[in-house]
């Protein structure tokens, strides 16, 4: 008889994970990339002998259209080399980050990031000998952007805004972010993280896009993980005006390979299957909030691919998960998030199993 692990090892066999494990910690998307992305993937893999197809200068045109930025027809590689491209593309976001830390920060400069948030820019900057100001969350776990504004002095040289913001899940609003960079002193980098931008449904969350265009000072970067489902890759991009573009380029050689641009090409060209993936997020973690509700467990609502749940001892329960092969992020152990678990959306049957085992043991 059917039961709800036999879907998920079904569905675990076609995306490649282990059978019998409930993996809810790293925020991957369980459909996993387009039926368009395999087909091209699998068109291209006779040709993988040969270097990245400079036909692949599709992609940045596609992503040009995407944010509204100029692409430039002239370009006869995938954008690499020209001082014109408002487009970076790269082996995933975190590598063009850092990119970005060594292209712009320097010992005795400030990086201003609140806390908790994902906090890989201070971590880079602080290896380059840059010093990182932790401002707070406000009560209801919301950028606090006056408190940010209020930490700039002399010696800061980039704010960094995750939106949705990750571990929490929240949002910064387009009219507020808009704010706060105006108010900035241009000499302040804005960097903008949206790696979970794909899978938000509140349309008053901000877009960088037009506030790179607007603005010298804005840098963006992307994902292809998430909404797009192609985590295996380590897809990401940065965008932003020329001249950054231009800084960020002299700290960040190479490029993904031909499959992996074939992918990304394919992926931009189905976007229904990004609405297929915020639609399951949405499932999945209106699963998740209702089991919170019936056993009273506090929760913040979500615009990303993971809820932060109040659970007591996070410890504990995050083990118990385990003994039960479901694993989940201990939120108070990895950013000091006291009693709370970080649980990454999961396909109907995988929410199911993880809401059903919160259930026995805090129930």
């Amino acid at each position: 008889m059917a039961t709800p692990m036999t879907a998920v090892n079904e569905n675990h066999q076609s995306v490649g994970l282990p059978p019998g494990i409930v993996r809810l910690s790293r925020n991957e998307n369980p459909l996993g990339p387009s039926p368009g992305v395999i087909e091209a993937v699998k068109s291209r893999s006779d040709q993988i002998n040969r270097y990245e197809d400079p036909d692949h200068i599709d992609l940045f045109r596609k992503l040009a259209e995407l944010h509204g930025v100029p692409h430039d027809e002239r370009l006869s590689l995938p954008g690499l080399d020209s001082e014109n491209a408002w487009i970076r593309v790269g082996d995933g976001a975190e590598h063009l980050m850092h990119a970005i830390a060594r292209a712009f920060l320097s010992a005795g400069d400030e990086v201003i990031e609140p806390h908790p948030a994902f906090g890989l820019m201070v971590r880079y900057g602080e290896d380059i000998g840059a010093r990182s100001v932790r401002t707070t969350l406000t009560p209801r776990y919301v950028y606090d952007l006056e408190a940010m504004a209020a930490a700039v002095n002399e010696r800061t040289r980039m704010a960094v805004i995750t939106n949705p913001n990750n571990p929490t899940g929240t949002v910064v609003t387009h009219d507020a972010l808009s704010r706060f960079v105006e108010e900035l002193p241009e000499r302040v980098i804005v960097l903008l993280d949206e790696a979970y931008i794909d899978l938000v449904e509140d349309g008053a969350c901000a877009d960088g896009s037009a506030l790179v265009r607007a603005h010298e000072n804005v840098l963006l970067v992307r994902t292809f993980s998430k909404g797009y489902g192609l985590a295996g890759f380590r897809l990401g991009y940065a965008v932003g005006q020329p001249h950054m573009m231009a800084r960020v380029r002299q700290y960040h050689g190479g490029s993904p390979s031909a499959l992996v641009l074939t992918a990304a090409c394919a992926a931009l060209d189905d976007p229904d299957h990004v609405v297929r993936s915020r639609e399951a997020a949405t499932a999945s973690k209106a699963i998740y909030y209702e089991a919170c509700e019936s056993l009273g467990l506090p929760y913040v609502r979500s615009e990303a691919a993971f809820v932060l749940i109040e659970v007591g001892d996070a410890e504990a329960v995050t083990q118990a998960l385990a003994e039960r092969r479901i694993i989940v992020i201990n939120a108070e152990t990895s950013w000091g998030i006291s009693g709370m678990i970080r649980v990454s959306y999961g396909n109907k049957a995988e929410s199911r199993i993880f809401t059903g085992a919160l259930k026995e043991i805090l129930g």
